[in-house]
């Protein structure tokens, strides 16, 4: 072993080691009273699809009753614990920490086969955990937010490793539709998921009683999902259609000093989505690095993180190698949906709010970047891929510390 590669491996572990010790400290600092899934899980345990309250302003009050509007597969996770332990239970980030360890298997699986060797799939796959917003909200999982985000990141995760590993399209279908039932726009994975289970001599557009077979097997449990959801939402809100998010941020529940109180006036004034948030969504996507405000006399004491972000372009600029593999109709396919989920998010009132990382909602499509990431990643780039990542790695581990810092 060469001097470099023992003092680059000595430093990505000790990174490892550094996020693992915030893991446990996040843990050990949790406490109850912070995520809404309790509650949520609490009201179906008692009957009732709505709640006496909630943890966080992204609720809704409809007909004088409060519901929590998020995909109801994360509340069905936490049920037995809120069964045992009542609304207090107070070990999401443990549950988060499940998600972020089986994510990792699911993608050494994954990188052990699209990668150029094990020194490739180990460093994508470090990549994965730590230099990428799944670190955060796995951190923050005590949050509703974070909470479902991390478990429709692994379930995602898992749909691609069945396509791709497993070759089984029932157990794709499976897993994408538990991810929309944790994240919504994840079902918009189907027809990337369809031409990776394909032969590489099948023309994907073909139509053949195979095709018919692929495509049944494939759709099944994403259509089940879907009518669950749409029944949750009628059994709530008397329509299919209503997810709730019509009836968030009422102005009984205002309070003037609120963080992210422009969130509000977006979505009164300007609606859930709408052109108007564009610019901002871009720059933070794509141009914003870390931001810290400084104050006092001599400006040097540290004031606030900018809760919006910073571009997972500029935090982990390895990912842009994706785009030097193979563009054959997997890629194409993947950068279609990679840019249909992205662009919905640009029109939407938030770019997830409350981050001190880089953008969560690209993790709604970071998993089918990863792949062609994986595949790209040449054995003679294993060098400079690896210094990238430490810095990334290092610019990550920073702004959860220092966000961590100045919101504790």
């Amino acid at each position: 072993m060469t001097v470099k590669r023992i003092a680059i491996t000595t430093i990505l572990g000790g990174l490892v080691l550094a996020f693992l010790a915030v893991l446990a400290l996040a843990i050990l600092r949790e406490v109850p009273g912070t995520n809404s899934y309790a509650v949520l899980a609490e009201g179906w345990l008692n009957g009732r699809f709505d709640t006496d309250h909630c943890f966080d302003t992204d609720c809704a009050l409809f007909n004088g009753l409060t519901y929590i509007i998020f995909p109801p597969l994360p509340g069905v996770i936490a049920l037995p614990f809120v069964a045992l332990f009542g609304s207090d239970f107070r070990f999401f980030v443990v549950l988060s920490a499940l998600t972020f360890a089986g994510s990792g298997w699911l993608w050494w699986q994954i990188f052990r086969r699209e990668a150029a060797g094990r020194d490739q799939a180990t460093l994508l796959v470090l990549l994965t955990l730590f230099a990428t917003p799944l670190a955060f909200v796995v951190l923050r999982g005590d949050g509703v937010w974070f909470f479902a985000q991390s478990w429709g990141f692994l379930f995602s995760s898992a749909a691609l490793y069945s396509a791709l590993v497993r070759r089984n399209a029932l157990l794709a279908g499976l897993f994408i539709g538990m991810a929309f039932l944790c994240r919504q726009m994840t079902i918009l994975y189907l027809p990337l998921l369809y031409v990776l289970l394909l032969e590489a001599n099948t023309a994907w557009y073909s139509i053949d009683r195979a095709a018919i077979k692929r495509a049944l097997s494939l759709a099944a449990f994403p259509v089940i999902a879907i009518l669950i959801y749409f029944v949750y939402n009628y059994a709530r809100f008397g329509s299919p259609l209503e997810t709730g998010y019509s009836y968030i941020f009422p102005v009984e529940w205002d309070v003037a000093d609120s963080g992210g109180f422009f969130l509000r006036l977006r979505v009164r004034e300007l609606g859930i989505f709408s052109p108007d948030y564009f610019l901002f969504n871009a720059v933070y996507m794509f141009v914003a690095g870390p931001h810290v405000d400084f104050a006092g006399r001599y400006m040097t004491e540290m004031a606030g993180f900018d809760a919006n972000g910073a571009s997972l372009f500029l935090v982990t600029p390895v990912i842009l190698l994706a785009f030097l593999g193979k563009w054959d109709r997997a890629f194409w396919f993947g950068l279609g949906t990679c840019g249909l989920v992205m662009g919905l998010t640009l029109l939407y009132h938030s770019n997830g709010f409350s981050q001190y990382s880089a953008q969560r909602y690209a993790l709604d499509w970071l998993p089918i970047l990863l792949i062609f990431l994986g595949r790209a990643l040449k054995a003679e780039w294993t060098p400079p891929f690896a210094l990238l990542l430490a810095y990334s790695m290092g610019v990550t581990l920073a702004m959860l510390a220092i966000g961590g810092i100045i919101a504790g």
